[in-house]
């Protein structure tokens, strides 16, 4: 069902009336010297031994699209998987799936993003007041695998501090390039120990149209979510609260052949956090943290792929999540600062595939031999067996993980030691699978990894305005349900999956070198990395189609491989309202024995000056990504291109609460551009000209 679409003015014009409303403003200003890193025993980011971004709540408003991806591809090191305008989901140095682990306020999303690059994360931006990227090995807090780094969106749904009184923002957006409009709306109510929390954002968006014009079929997208949230808090003795959060996105996919297809994630989810903070002994904090998650997914088409024919769910997806983390950090010893404690996740997931439509998840009869099935045993192609039933046996997946992290400051530096131990239990259960399709009875047999994880940091402070950073790690990662168990096609991708049962763990040495300096008028960062991986699973393109609708073939592979690059990124004050910045990145990702590793984000480089007098704000920028020529096999090359943007802003005090106007011009010279990170660069070209309005009220 489809919303009829409001006028541009007006979404504006409600919240413009806000303004005389509410009481109390609150601007949001973040500086790099009071930010902090979630997890990383609250320390700034310019003395972390690793390198970490930090978006504040200025830079969530203006992200140029409506997902993570878009938010975060301009940041050095960074690229976009989008899939259409529905999807992006960061790349890290090179890496995607379960090695960038998207977290919500330290917690993961538990959603099936990683499964595929047509799922959306489950982390919606718009409520969020901070994102951080911490890039390179940080599994040890957050749970094993996140080799590439971790992205963490941090709202204030569970607050930890409360501030009395009524606070919160309304905003609004348009977009010329898909007729885009959104609009979200977040609130805090607080006594002195109590606060309650509510937001919520609707968005929808046409077809966008790509350079020249030309509309991209199946590229529309809707999107709406909401929560609320309890939170006690004393500032002495801790804290404790809740929160039930909904998100819902309904995207179509871009795809060749134009062909009518739809992606519809949808989750609630549950928070439960705490911390006790005693007045006296050895714990400084101890902070436990409860989550369940919920999440369904339906890919739709037409019924039997008949033109025409009632739209159904030709693929049903359903995972039920439990997280607790539970952590204690503990008062100073011999000068050692740190903490340890907990992790235990499990996840049940269950698939459906029937191009007559998935009302639920089959279950066939026990009553069987344990033999592969007739049908699957007279499926072999290119020596390969093509399951074409659900793709994948109900899977329990149980992860229990202890970790310890500790930090010295010993003057000259801070020295950080870290380690993690993980035991993970895969069982899988052939009953949603038709048994003329199964294979033989061992091939379901459990399946346990004990991944160990370890880590060393050494910051050394140079002078009073510069830090070195170094920081070596071992790391492994088990090989998730879908990487082992998928074999049938994939619709939303248009692509066929293979299974491979045989993977291993794949474990990573990396190293990782990070020089920061900030002075007055400088903010300058250099990062150089190189990743020695043993047994890296790769999603391997086939020179082959699959039998039953020629679409093309991927099976996960095992190879070592290497990671080396860089970033920079400066920032420099011209004159008191001018300021200019720089950054860039590179990467090269290759087989050891030869070849390159497939979608490698190619080298990138942004520049940009901005004016700002008292109450204006005003940018131009130039982003130049360059051709990527290093692929991998049966891989297409991609071009490079020159994409000029600019935007205009303008922030004014409307009684007690502060207005902000501002509107975006993207690819202002209407550039053709695909990206190479992009499973559909082909069939879906980043968009043309696009012009954004913003609206934002804070009281």
């Amino acid at each position: 069902m489809r919303f009829s679409r409001p006028h541009p003015l007006t979404l504006f014009l409600p919240t413009l009336l806000l303004g005389g409303a509410y009481a109390q403003a609150q601007p949001d200003v973040v500086t790099l010297e009071t930010i902090v890193v979630t997890g990383n025993s609250d320390q700034s980011v310019f003395d972390t031994a690793r390198p970490v971004t930090v978006l504040g709540a200025d830079a969530i408003d203006e992200n140029p699209g409506s997902n993570l991806g878009t938010l975060l591809e301009s940041q050095p090191g960074v690229a976009n998987a989008a899939f259409g305008a529905g999807v992006g989901r960061p790349v890290i140095r090179g890496m995607s799936g379960s090695r960038v682990k998207i977290l919500q306020n330290g917690s993961d999303t538990a959603d099936l993003s990683a499964m595929s690059s047509d799922h959306s994360p489950m982390a919606e931006p718009t409520a969020a007041e901070q994102v951080e990227i911490i890039y390179g090995p940080s599994t040890l807090l957050y749970g094993g695998g996140a080799i590439g780094g971790v992205v963490n969106v941090i709202d204030r749904r569970i607050h930890e501090t409360i501030i009395p009184g009524l606070h919160g923002e309304a905003g609004t957006r348009y977009s010329t390039v898909d007729t885009g409009y959104q609009a979200e709306a977040i609130m805090d109510a607080a006594s002195e120990t109590w606060v309650l929390h509510l937001d919520g954002f609707r968005r929808e968006a046409d077809n966008y149209q790509a350079s020249g014009g030309e509309e991209i079929e199946n590229s529309d997208t809707e999107g709406s979510g909401g929560a609320i949230g309890l939170s006690w808090a004393d500032g002495t003795n801790g804290f404790i609260g809740g929160s039930i959060s909904t998100l819902s996105y309904d995207y179509a996919v871009p795809n060749p052949d134009d062909e009518f297809f739809r992606v519809k994630p949808d989750q609630i989810r549950y928070d439960l956090k705490g911390a006790w903070t005693p007045s006296s002994g050895w714990v400084e904090s101890w902070r436990t943290e409860l989550s369940f998650n919920d999440y369904e997914h339906d890919e739709t088409g037409p019924r039997n792929d008949v033109v025409g024919a009632p739209e159904v769910a030709i693929g049903l997806f359903d995972q039920e999540t439990y997280e607790l983390t539970s952590k204690i950090r503990h008062m100073p010893l011999a000068d050692w600062e740190g903490e340890f404690g907990v992790q235990v996740v499990r996840q049940d997931l269950a698939l459906c595939h029937d191009h007559g439509g998935c009302d639920n998840i089959p279950s066939f009869s026990d009553d069987w031999d344990g033999n592969m099935g007739f049908d699957l045993a007279n499926a072999d192609s290119n020596g390969y067996l093509f399951a074409h039933d659900t793709p994948v046996p109900l899977t329990e997946s149980t992860k229990t993980g202890a970790f310890v992290v500790e930090r010295l400051d010993w003057g000259p530096g801070i020295v950080e030691l870290g380690a993690r131990i993980d035991h993970i239990r895969i069982a899988a259960d052939p009953r949603s699978v038709d048994p003329i399709w199964r294979q033989d009875q061992s091939y379901y047999d459990d399946r346990t990894f004990t991944p160990l994880s370890l880590s060393a940091a050494h910051t050394w402070k140079l002078s009073d305005d510069q830090r070195l950073g170094l920081s070596l790690a071992r790391v492994q990662r088990a090989p998730e349900v879908p990487e082992m168990y998928w074999n049938g096609d994939h619709h939303a991708t248009f692509a066929f999956q293979l299974d491979n049962p045989d993977l291993g763990l794949e474990t990573a040495w990396t190293l990782d070198l990070n020089w920061m300096m900030q002075t007055e008028k400088h903010q300058l960062r250099l990062a150089a990395y190189h990743y020695d991986f043993s047994d890296y699973i790769y999603n391997d393109l086939k020179a082959f189609q699959d039998p039953y609708h020629l679409n093309n073939v991927y099976r996960h592979e095992q190879g070592d491989a290497r990671f080396t690059g860089g970033e920079v990124s400066w920032k420099y004050q011209l004159q008191d309202q001018w300021r200019t910045d720089l950054s860039a990145d590179i990467v090269k990702a290759r087989l050891t024995d030869g070849g390159n590793l497939p979608r490698t984000p190619p080298a990138s480089l942004l520049a940009g000056i901005e004016w700002e007098p008292s109450k204006w704000h005003a940018r131009i920028e130039t982003r130049m990504v360059a051709e990527q020529t290093d692929t991998a096999d049966n891989e297409t090359r991609t071009d490079g291109y020159v994409m000029f943007n600019a935007k205009v802003g303008y922030e004014t005090e409307l009684g007690d609460s502060t207005l902000d106007l501002h509107m975006d011009l993207n690819n202002l010279t209407d550039q053709e551009a695909y990206n190479h990170v992009s499973y559909l660069k082909d069939a879906a070209p980043l968009a043309g000209r696009d012009v954004r309005l913003h609206a934002r009220i804070t009281f």
